[in-house]
């Protein structure tokens, strides 16, 4: 029997071990996290799953017109987004105005992509972008930037691309395995920045 138990166990694939607050609504989590009540050396992980479910309702907190359907999908140290998007509206949302040759190039919505890299270790991180596509068409240079500038400053003004970032709040680092995001807490040796 003891050796049926053991076969079995090493048949078994391995898991991360789960911590407490795991089971819990994802708001909590990042509340706790802020708040700074979760202990040191703690990994909570986060589902793709139960990201997406979340992502859809904040996004319509945040952005109540101009964005529908987004929707991450995580790998080992990769991110890819896709989202549809209409410039415009998520413009008037936010209470601003595009100039007529704008509104004219980006009116209607466009399935969007992006694909990036999360690279964090003692506290802070690092997101580079591989691809972002617009409607079928790849942004680089000046474009993306323009993009980053009218849209997703005004939104989230501490967003960082290609440049290394704190992260804050005692996060030690943030793992991205397929289909979930591991958040480590500092333990005490490591005091990662608040």
């Amino acid at each position: 029997m003891q050796r049926a138990v053991l076969l079995l166990a090493l048949a078994l694939p391995m898991t991360s071990a789960t911590s407490r607050y795991d089971a819990m609504p994802t708001q909590r989590k990042i509340d706790l996290i802020e708040q700074g009540r979760i202990p040191a050396g703690t990994m909570l992980t986060f589902e793709e799953r139960e990201l997406n479910v979340y992502l859809q309702k904040k996004s319509r907190e945040v952005i109540p017109d101009g964005l529908r359907e987004p929707h991450v999908t995580l790998n080992d140290g990769r991110v890819t987004g896709k989202a549809f998007v209409d410039f415009v509206k998520m413009r008037h949302a936010q209470g601003e105005d595009m100039n007529w040759l704008m509104s004219s190039l980006l009116k209607g919505e466009y399935p969007i992509r992006v694909e990036g890299r999360v690279a964090s270790s003692k506290g802070t991180a690092r997101v580079d972008l591989d691809v972002v596509q617009v409607g079928g068409a790849s942004l680089k240079g000046r474009a993306l930037d323009l993009l980053v500038r009218t849209f997703v400053l005004p939104l989230y003004p501490n967003a960082k691309v290609g440049t290394q970032f704190e992260l804050g709040y005692n996060v030690d680092r943030i793992e991205l395995k397929p289909g979930a995001a591991q958040v480590v807490i500092a333990g005490k040796e490591t005091g990662a920045k608040r």
